[in-house]
């Protein structure tokens, strides 16, 4: 078996492949490639993944690549992770969209959409290659952000291979509440529902028995989980659901925007400058021959940037703040799953015996009554040899149901508008979304978006 990943060259590209190397045996890999359009990230942090890979699995082949069609020919499995435009679009896109006093985080409203018109034509070239080169069934794995529209725009497109989202916050949070609840993770069952960047968490069961009322009113759980950014109060008004924690862009807007207005930096900026600083120090260092070096280095940014995660925007610490690792110490912890980690449970779906829940973005067929039946969703799913399961949600209140249909239509507007290039498309699709909702701003971002040379051929 083959698995390629596209944009093997990013910055997280060590957790990636010791993810791929940990779980190798479940589905009988045999060569892994990793593929970036950039000699020098894959000469950078591509050999940084190249050495946990073979200290781990040294009898399966791994190679580095920029050449598409040798990296895409037989896949069987293919992971999408990139990031067109890098580190500058991103800037551009949030201070465009500050610029009109509006958020510009960069997955979600104006920021997700200017992101999505990048990402969604370059991941469909992708897809053609993928039809011409790789194995007939090769299943399509879709990481790059912002991923539900993606993957809707994947499915649009009529791709014709089996496809999945995955986004690893809804994870996160389901693996943090085990130690919040006292019990073993095999033991909690949590039903996710909405859109990717955009989902509730709902009936929490240990053993079949509902700990919902007890989780919500545990101090720890907004103390030592991503719910840190929410009030109980704010819970118990969303129905004692918790909330994925890009949420807060929604729930808390105005506080959100003005600690982001009020920074010295951007995120996107704060990341630029952290890279920098991080590729300075490496360009003395041989990633080849002093390994070793060249990881402490990158754990030492890299940790710079985790740890710094949303402070800006919610003017908090970071509860779960990690401690650096030297390369062996990462090599022999155990793989912590991750967004891989779920694919890695689909792919080995069909030799299993039990039964796994996983959180995955997928067409809705039905799971969701008050959403079209090929609408992307991000749903729980049980997972087993038969398949995937989708979970439909035992309550969805209608306060959340009108706030995923909200999204939900700018979706399908911004999806169709990036796959014709319509200007008209983009604009009544920005007018739809909650943070925007206005033809005067939507028409103005649109067009500060469109001046972008990597946007070019629109009506």
């Amino acid at each position: 078996m083959k698995l390629t990943v596209l944009g093997g060259g990013g910055v997280r590209s060590a957790f990636l492949a010791k993810s791929l190397a940990w779980n190798a045996h479940r589905i009988g890999l045999k060569e892994v490639v990793f593929l970036d359009n950039s000699t020098e990230n894959l000469a950078i942090f591509g050999e940084i993944a190249r050495y946990v890979f073979n200290t781990l699995r040294p009898d399966i082949h791994f190679s580095l690549t920029t050449d598409p069609v040798e990296a895409l020919t037989g896949a069987n499995y293919v992971i999408t992770t990139l990031r067109v435009g890098g580190d500058d679009s991103r800037i551009r896109d949030e201070r465009i969209a500050l610029q009109h006093n509006t958020l510009g985080q960069e997955t979600t409203g104006a920021g997700g959409f200017a992101m999505a018109m990048r990402s969604i034509p370059a991941i469909l070239s992708y897809c053609r290659l993928i039809e011409e080169h790789a194995a007939p069934d090769a299943i399509l794995f879709n990481f790059t952000n912002p991923s539900g529209l993606v993957t809707e725009a994947i499915i649009k497109s009529g791709f014709k291979r089996q496809v999945y989202g995955i986004c690893d916050a809804p994870s996160e949070l389901i693996r943090e509440l085990p130690t919040i609840l006292n019990c073993d993770e095999e033991d909690l069952k949590v039903e996710c529902y909405g859109l990717n960047h955009f989902s509730w968490f709902t009936h929490f069961t240990v053993k079949g028995e509902d700990v919902t009322e007890r989780l919500v009113n545990l101090p720890a759980l907004y103390e030592h989980t991503a719910m840190q950014y929410f009030s109980p109060e704010l819970v118990r008004l969303c129905d004692n659901q918790l909330l994925n924690e890009y949420l807060y862009y929604y729930y808390y807007r105005e506080v959100a925007l003005a600690a982001i207005q009020n920074a010295p930096e951007t995120r996107g900026e704060q990341i630029a400058r952290i890279n920098r600083d991080m590729r300075d120090e490496l360009a003395a260092v041989n990633v080849k021959t002093n390994p070793g070096q060249a990881f402490d280095i990158w754990m030492k940014h890299y940790l710079r940037r985790e740890n710094s995660y949303m402070q800006s925007e919610s003017q908090q610490e970071k509860f779960n703040t990690r401690d650096a690792l030297t390369l062996q110490q990462f090599i022999d912890e155990p793989d912590s799953g991750g967004y891989a980690g779920v694919a890695l449970d689909i792919l080995d779906a069909v030799n299993s015996t039990t039964t796994k829940r996983i959180v995955v973005s997928m067409s809705n067929n039905g799971t969701l009554d008050f959403l079209k039946s090929d609408d992307v969703i991000e749903i729980s799913c049980d997972l087993s040899k038969n398949g995937l399961q989708p979970v439909t949600p035992h309550h969805v209140p209608n306060a959340q149901k009108n706030m995923i249909s909200c999204v939900k239509e700018y979706e399908r507007l911004a999806v169709a508008a990036i796959l014709n290039r319509d200007r008209d498309l983009a604009v009544r699709a920005l007018m739809a979304h909650p943070l925007v909702g206005s033809w005067s701003l939507a028409t103005a971002l649109v067009n500060d978006y469109l001046s972008d040379s990597l946007c070019e051929g629109w009506q």
